[in-house]
């Protein structure tokens, strides 16, 4: 018996029992799906307090368990797959009874709804946890490879000081390709913050221009110890900033091309008197200013020094040992580079294994010329350079920076000159009215590249430089990276005595020869695709042959200045498309009539040249004129009956007129000047010579400036009756009072008392002025910067007070005889008096001529000023022989000691 109920327990139970599950799944279906939904229902409930433990912890910083993540994972899945069953069964349900399902299919989903209810169940027991979360486990400081840091020791204290600053926040460095940005970032997380007990964790991350939100998130992630399993950026961005809020951090950010947005990263802005700091590293110095950078340190290339042992470390011990030709060619090569540490390196690497001269030499010409066949420059220097190239946000700044290729290694350049070829070019569009507003564009563009760590500060700010390693790429990139030499063909500051052959010409688009050696061009060159064709600076160059400009139908600029040429070529008129046309401190006296011919020439230098004949009707021909410089040049003008030269009615026909620098040597000249509304608004510099019959002249309220908003500079030279410059704001003023009295009275415009006189006056130039006194009478000129004075013997001191002046004074100040102080230049920042034979004083013994903003005085051959007598708080600098400065008489010796650190002697 025991053997047949043990039979029946093993065989028949079983059996019967999987018949009756079976039997069940195919009619109980419905109960199936209910214990499953009831059972879920249960689970998400725990789930609900589980997650919500999670969620706590992780708000203090921590994060959720190994086998937490894993049961809620487990969940999830869980339930994607009853709901997918529920979803079936009720599909099922609709279904018209011809098409129910049949048993299989019934059987089937009854059978693994039981089986999820079953794992439901099963995790249902598990979710009593001892506790949901730990603290997370990061790696608190990571070392970066780097190399050995010349030069770069302030800049590592400097910077050590801003992560020690609680006022700063966030530190930008910024400069160009290169330099040394990353290698110093990782020198001050190597051996500055590993050993900082202050900071929890340092975090660095290389972000380039392709970044991701993911990545950044993702690499900070992983050094904090946070898992990213199925969350969002804006979460992940949530657990980021409550872990992080709650550290002292240190976020190093390399190679920034865009501003970031910490918001979206999860990185909490550190605030005052936070030890946490975000660091960054950038080519464009606009990106620290758009991220609230506080505090931005340039690296700025290495100076000799450092550089030359970079250098030399690079090349190898035997450079020390070398011939001393050989080292003075290293040293040539070394300068090249411009102190850029990539530079030196490749250079100093390719050199390596150099032991001739004639080697360094040849060294030398490529680096000049075609420095991309220097081995490694390419790919190692001029490639990395490329992608700030790349980054600029036009093509006009990408062929603005190309034009600047055009000019000597290391050229300071000026902003204008510059700015004046690319309106040529068609680089800067004319969308404005005003030729200023049409500048200020450049000037932005120039600032852009500035900022892009592409060019840099030039002597001054009206000028800018260009890296010798940026020169280089954009010489390459012009070239069509090295495949095509002479596209742009530039020979610039090179030492040339004669230009490259005509055949050389040919494939050219733009050309350089300028500073160089060069005495004539004898050859006629064909070269129909030629844009640009820049000469200046070859001051032997006196011969251009016949026809030189026959095949240059493209030409849209072309400068010649500085060159000792007298006459313009023939078949000049060519040049069809010619736009700038530069002529300045040649030595051409007359003007060929074929100029006129220039139809859309749109800029004709002409000064600073022994210019004595323009034929007629060749400038009012020049219609599309819009900048005519014509100082120290020309200034015959034909008024009436004055004057023998060309009509100054052509000037007026220039309708598209923007700037205008002139001589004037008649009255007649200058009152036609001042009546017409568009060439006085034109007008930015004015020469004023050999005048004789002007006997006074009045700043700033005469109505000879009223329409001359844009002057810039007067001066007046040789006018041997001007016995007067009357300093004078008061609006009573009737006529110039620089004219004679026929051309007074055919006047009759009043000045405007609304409009402000002379608002852009900077400078004014007296020169050979033998009668000349400076008479005050009131009020100032507002925006002088400059007052230079030369060989007026005449005069005796600076400035007159008026006799109506002097009896305005108060009763009690005579009776007390005090000093009145007047302050007719309340802007000046420099004052130069050379060669003023009689001049014994600045001021009066009743006055004090009062220099709020003058910052140098320079005083040349006066012998007879023996007391400096002025109150200029700012000045800086008194420049004058030693011989005068020490015989100067002084009140006390108090006051000479107050001077004597101003003193600078003369050059």
């Amino acid at each position: 018996m025991d053997f047949l109920g043990s039979f029946i327990d093993t065989v028949f139970r079983p059996l019967k029992d999987y018949f009756t599950r079976t039997y069940g799944y195919i009619m109980s279906s419905a109960d199936y799906l209910d214990a499953l939904v009831d059972e879920m229902s249960e689970l998400k409930s725990k789930r609900d307090d589980v997650q919500r433990m999670v969620d706590a912890a992780e708000r203090q910083g921590m994060e959720a368990t190994s086998q937490v993540t894993w049961w809620l994972q487990r969940v999830s899945s869980l339930e994607q797959s009853a709901d997918a069953l529920v979803e079936d069964f009720q599909e099922r349900m609709e279904l018209p009874p011809d098409h129910a399902p049949g048993i299989k299919e019934t059987y089937l989903l009854s059978k693994k709804a039981d089986e999820t209810r079953a794992e439901a169940a099963a995790l249902k027991e598990k979710a009593d946890f001892h506790k949901v979360a730990d603290e997370l486990v990061q790696l608190r400081f990571e070392e970066m490879p780097s190399a050995p840091v010349l030069g770069r020791g302030a800049l590592l204290e400097e910077l050590d000081a801003c992560v020690k600053d609680g006022d700063v926040g966030i530190v930008g460095i910024y400069g160009m390709a290169g330099v040394g940005k990353t290698a110093l970032l990782n020198k001050f997380n190597n051996e500055f913050l590993i050993n900082s007990p202050d900071i929890h964790v340092a975090i660095y991350i290389e972000v380039g221009k392709d970044y991701s939100l993911d990545d950044l998130q993702r690499i900070i992630g992983d050094r904090l110890g946070v898992s990213w399993e199925n969350r969002t950026p804006k979460e992940r961005a949530g657990v980021l900033y409550r872990v992080l809020i709650k550290m002292n951090f240190v976020l190093l950010l390399d190679d920034v091309w865009e501003p970031l947005n910490f918001r979206m990263l999860g990185i909490p802005v550190p605030k005052h008197n936070s030890k946490s700091k975000i660091i960054l590293t950038t080519r464009i110095e606009d990106v620290c200013d758009r991220m609230d950078v506080r505090r931005k340190l340039k690296i700025e290339c290495l100076p000799w020094e450092p550089a030359w042992e970079l250098f030399r470390e690079k090349v190898g011990d035997h450079l020390m040992s070398a011939s001393p030709e050989i080292r003075h060619q290293a040293q040539a090569l070394a300068t090249k580079c411009g102190g850029l540490p990539l530079a030196l390196i490749t250079v100093g690497r390719a050199m390596a294994s150099k032991r001739t001269a004639k080697e360094w030499k040849h060294a030398i010409t490529v680096l000049k010329i075609a420095p991309w066949q220097l081995l490694g420059m390419e790919f190692d220097v001029l490639e990395p350079l490329k992608k700030s190239y790349d980054s600029l946000p036009s093509d006009k700044l990408r062929l603005c920076l190309l034009y600047c290729s055009l000019f000597p290694e290391e050229f300071s350049i000026s902003k204008d000159w510059i700015i004046g070829y690319c309106i040529g070019e068609g680089f800067i569009d004319d969308l404005y009215t005003e030729m200023d507003e049409i500048y200020n564009k450049g000037h932005d563009l120039l600032g852009d590249l500035k900022i892009a760590s592409l060019l840099e500060k030039g002597e001054d700010d009206d000028h800018i430089k260009m890296h010798p390693m940026v020169r280089a790429m954009a010489l390459w990139i012009a070239s069509d990276f090295g495949t095509k030499e002479t596209k742009w063909l530039v020979r610039a500051g090179v030492g040339l005595k004669e230009a490259p052959g005509a055949e050389k010409w040919s494939d050219a688009e733009r050309i350089s020869f300028m500073r160089n050696n060069i005495l004539e061009l004898y050859e006629r060159p064909n070269c129909p695709l030629l844009k640009t064709l820049m000469l200046q600076g070859n001051p032997g160059l006196d011969k251009i042959c016949d026809g030189f400009f026959h095949f240059m139908p493209s030409l849209r600029v072309l400068d010649l200045s500085h060159t000792s040429i007298s006459e313009l070529p023939s078949g000049i008129s060519s040049l069809v498309q010619l736009q700038y046309l530069d002529l300045y401190n040649t030595n051409i006296r007359s003007l060929p009539r074929e100029l006129g011919s220039l139809a859309t020439l749109r800029f004709l230098l002409l000064s600073h040249m022994p210019l004595e004949m323009i034929p007629s009707d060749v400038i009012c021909r020049l219609t599309m004129l819009q900048v005519l410089y014509m100082d120290l040049s020309y200034g015959d003008w034909k008024v009436g009956a004055s004057g023998n030269g060309v009509e100054f009615q052509e000037l007026e026909n220039l309708r598209r007129l923007k700037a205008l620098d002139i001589t004037i040597q008649s009255p007649e000249a200058l009152e036609q000047l001042s009546r017409s509304y568009r060439l006085a608004g034109s007008t930015r510099n004015i020469l004023i010579k050999t005048c004789s019959s002007m006997t006074k002249i009045e700043l700033p309220t005469s109505n000879l400036w009223k329409n001359m908003t844009n002057l810039k500079r007067v001066w007046i030279a040789s006018c041997s009756n001007l016995a007067e410059v009357i300093i004078d704001d008061s609006k009573e003023t009737v006529g110039s009072n620089a004219l004679p009295r026929a051309i007074l009275q055919a006047r009759a415009e009043p000045v405007d008392e609304e409009q402000p006189i002379l608002p852009t006056l900077h400078d004014i130039i007296l020169q050979g002025l033998h009668k000349v006194k400076i008479i005050y009478k009131g009020g100032c000129i507002q925006n002088l910067s400059s007052l230079f004075i030369w060989y007026c013997h005449g005069m005796e001191e600076l400035v007159t007070v008026s006799e109506e002046q002097d009896a305005a004074a108060s009763g009690e100040e005579q009776a007390l005889g005090a000093f009145r102080v007047i302050t007719p230049f309340p802007n000046l920042r420099e004052l130069y008096l050379h060669g003023l034979a009689k001049f014994r004083r600045l001021s009066s013994d009743t006055c004090t001529l009062h220099f709020p903003s003058l910052e140098s005085l320079k005083i040349v051959e006066c012998p007879n000023l023996k007391k400096l007598k002025l109150s200029a708080g700012g000045l800086n600098a008194i420049q004058c022989s030693r011989e005068w400065w020490n015989g100067l008489e002084w009140d006390d010796e108090e006051v000479r000691a107050s001077y004597e650190d101003l003193f600078r002697p003369l050059r």
